[in-house]
């Protein structure tokens, strides 16, 4: 068979999938994974045997320029550049005629006459029973095309999806592979312009998965894609300029419900593609019934709505904010509390007393994003009094960092120090040790103040931050102290004994050695074949680091002595083994 593609190497390949990918996938190809290889016009197609008892699915579509797309139905092979679609890639490169030139699918169809159609469906609903549903389905270009499909089909096939979805981790990607199936219907509908069976369908499905949420909840990653391939669809729809009313009003209600579901269960994030398609693609007129819509939405107000009310009052404004004259878009603001629009409007008005006074009325967390208008607006100073005054008594870190921000900004470090040593002392950590360090140093007085932060710090036994500062500072042996101290006092800092292991490894082995051979002995102790795996990787940097120092004599003898002492542990002498040891 003429190979009908560019030269395709083994560069191009790794460039497409990655070399581990490549590696891995020729190692799949030599042991026979890939099966049923075909050439399709310019399309490579092959089951490819992985972990799962079927085979996955894999296609590579090539062009002038070489690879241009490729899928995979594994778990990670939506992109196509996993190991299977490398094992195709190598199957062509090392067996290109394997490959059986095939006709298009429609090429091959047309050829079929009605009974070999019916024959042929009949074998498919055998093998895959419940693609029964596809037949009370409309066919995009087809002679039921014309008519309006029933948006119960739609859903019956979501039903049906969700109903065989198991309990396995590849159940989210078989849900999701039928519900494909359903969207494919509703894409083809869009490519031909029926932009009112393409928004019955992508309605239908956000209907069927908002149904059947509470089986989403541990497949978010995957369905969460179809619901934007869903919301973007509708937008196509709306952005189509056909004028067709009852469309565009089918379609802004599938984003609303959308919108308003997620925003009853809180997920507002979720909303944001569908809250810009309803502000940007839609008339006036839209725009007022869709601020209808909300006010009907609209949570009564007790404290346990608060935040849903002021995310549907955020969305009510921007959907009126062109039609509320200046005064009018004030009022709703404070009624709901918006301050940042509110302010925002003011200061561009020149209502400066106005915007001071609604910034008084602000909570300290609140304050930061005010303090940020103002200052755009270049009136930072005007705030700053209020600023100050609330940094003597706010619980707010965040209003602290702003003011030490400005004061650290117009060169008055004095003052930006003494908030950096406050928050400091609130949350002692690395960020806030190199804060005070700076703003200490260009002061000139880190050099007197260090040994007395240090010393505080020990008294207070905060030996994981000296450890810390120690590791940053390159001061191995007072971190292996400050270490070894804090293991005494708490029972944690694993991680952080590791970091000083690794850290002490060149200048100090023998400390390193000992910090990992206890380690391995705490991790026997606990039992299980991962802590053995993990005790293993530590005895290796120990035999490491015996042999850097000479010392192979002394880690035979430990080795021999560790053993004997497990003796009774066979699935530990297995990891032993297999590492080497």
């Amino acid at each position: 068979m003429g190979n009908p593609f560019p030269a395709v190497n083994e560069k191009a390949i790794v460039t497409w999938v990655g070399l581990l990918s490549y590696q891995l996938g020729r190692s799949y190809f030599e042991d026979g994974a890939i099966s049923e290889p075909r050439l399709q016009g310019n399309t490579l197609k092959a089951l490819c045997q992985g972990s799962m008892y079927q085979p996955y699915r894999v296609w590579v579509v090539y062009s002038a320029e070489g690879i241009e797309k490729a899928h995979c139905s594994c778990p990670a092979g939506g992109g196509g550049r996993c190991k299977h679609v490398g094992a195709l890639l190598a199957a062509w490169l090392d067996q290109p005629d394997a490959f059986r030139a095939v006709e298009q699918p429609d090429a091959q169809l047309e050829q079929l006459g009605k009974s070999d159609l019916i024959a042929l469906i009949r074998q498919m609903l055998q093998v895959q029973p419940n693609l029964e549903v596809l037949l009370e389905a409309a066919l995009p270009g087809g002679d039921r095309g014309r008519t309006t499909i029933d948006p119960e089909s739609c859903r019956r096939q979501i039903a049906s999806a969700f109903r065989r979805v198991g309990d396995d981790r590849n159940a989210a990607r078989r849900v999701v592979a039928d519900i494909d199936t359903v969207m494919d219907t509703g894409n083809e509908f869009l490519d031909v312009s029926d932009h009112a069976n393409a928004c019955i369908v992508y309605q239908a499905v956000l209907q069927g998965l908002m149904e059947h949420y509470d089986m989403m909840l541990d497949n978010e990653d995957y369905l969460w894609g179809v619901i934007h391939q869903c919301v973007d669809g509708l937008a196509d729809c709306l952005a189509a300029g056909d004028g067709d009313v009852a469309v565009r009003e089918r379609a802004l209600q599938a984003l609303f419900e959308m919108y308003r579901f997620h925003a009853d269960i809180g997920q507002f994030g979720l909303t944001e593609g569908a809250e810009d398609y309803m502000l940007e693609l839609t008339t006036g007129e839209e725009k007022r019934v869709l601020a209808g819509w909300v006010r009907a939405a609209m949570p009564e107000g007790n404290r346990h709505d608060e935040f849903r009310r002021q995310e549907y009052d955020r969305f009510l404004l921007d959907l009126e904010t062109d039609h509320l004259d200046d005064d009018a878009f004030l009022e709703f603001c404070r009624e709901s509390g918006r301050l940042e629009d509110s302010v925002d409007r003011l200061l561009m008005l020149g209502r400066l007393d106005e915007a001071l006074a609604d910034a008084g009325r602000a909570g300290d967390s609140d304050l930061p994003a005010l303090a940020g208008i103002f200052r755009k607006c270049g009136y930072d100073r005007r705030l700053e009094p209020l600023l100050v005054k609330r940094v003597e008594t706010t619980r707010e870190d965040s209003l602290v960092e702003w003011l030490m921000n400005r004061y650290e900004e117009r060169g008055e470090l004095a003052e930006a120090l003494v908030l950096a040593q406050r928050l400091f002392g609130q949350h002692l950590d690395l960020a806030g040790y190199r804060k005070v360090q700076g703003l200490s140093r260009r002061l000139g007085v880190w050099q007197a103040s260090r040994p007395e932060l240090l010393a505080k710090w020990a008294a207070a036994r905060q030996y994981g931050l000296l450890t810390d500062i120690h590791l940053e500072e390159g001061e191995i042996d007072l971190a292996l102290k400050s270490v070894r101290r804090q293991r005494q006092v708490f029972s944690h800092g694993g991680d952080r004994l590791m970091r000083v292991a690794r850290a002490a490894e060149e200048t100090r082995p023998q400390a390193a050695v000992e910090i990992y051979r206890e380690q391995a002995e705490r991790l026997v102790a606990t039992r299980g074949r991962d802590n053995y795996q993990q005790a293993c990787v530590y005895l290796t940097k120990v035999w490491d680091l015996y042999r850097r120092m000479s010392q192979e004599s002394v880690w035979t003898n430990f080795m021999a002595g560790f053993r004997e002492h497990h003796r009774r542990l066979p699935a530990l002498q297995d990891e032993l083994d297999n590492a080497g040891l």
